[in-house]
């Protein structure tokens, strides 16, 4: 990082550039471009100067309602592939692409979170039988199989908890 090279960046003029390029839509690429710097300078420039994470937060969101308010006054106006969209991602429990009723999407949702649980779980006795040999992984599997037996009676068919 070039000493000195983002302090006209933080800049009150400068921010609002920042705001506005990523409020028209410019990637990071290319507002690294714009700036004169790499996209991992400008990364690296976002976790270190708040103004500058803000200001390109800002312009992003400015985009999104901008274009939230073209939507809704589209679907509005009746433009039904805008009322489609719209209600698909504003009312999911009533419209959506899906076959399942709600509660099988809590079912598969709940079996999905367990699946990745076993396999965090898996991965994680191997990591600790590199680590430690045989004995650390007996009792990891005790721990284990006494919270996989607590976790079964609190979680009912339906993904939520049981009155335990």
């Amino acid at each position: 990082m070039a000493v000195g090279r983002y302090q006209k960046w933080l800049e009150s003029e400068n921010l609002v550039l920042l705001e506005g390029w990523k409020r028209n839509g410019l990637t990071d690429k290319q507002i690294a471009e714009n700036m004169g710097i790499s996209v991992n300078t400008l990364n690296k420039w976002k976790q270190r100067f708040v103004q500058i994470r803000q200001a390109l937060k800002i312009g992003h969101e400015s985009a999104n309602y901008a274009v939230e308010r073209k939507l809704f006054q589209k679907a509005m106006n009746g433009n039904t592939t805008a009322m489609i969209f719209w209600l698909k991602n504003n009312w999911r429990d009533k419209y959506n692409d899906s076959e399942l009723s709600p509660e099988e999407r809590k079912l598969a949702k709940a079996k999905s979170r367990k699946t990745n649980a076993e396999a965090d779980i898996a991965e994680y006795k191997a990591k600790v039988l590199e680590e430690s040999g045989s004995s650390g992984v007996e009792l990891l599997n005790e721990y284990l199989d006494k919270l996989d037996a607590l976790s079964d009676k609190e979680v009912k068919e339906d993904g939520t908890k049981a009155d335990v």
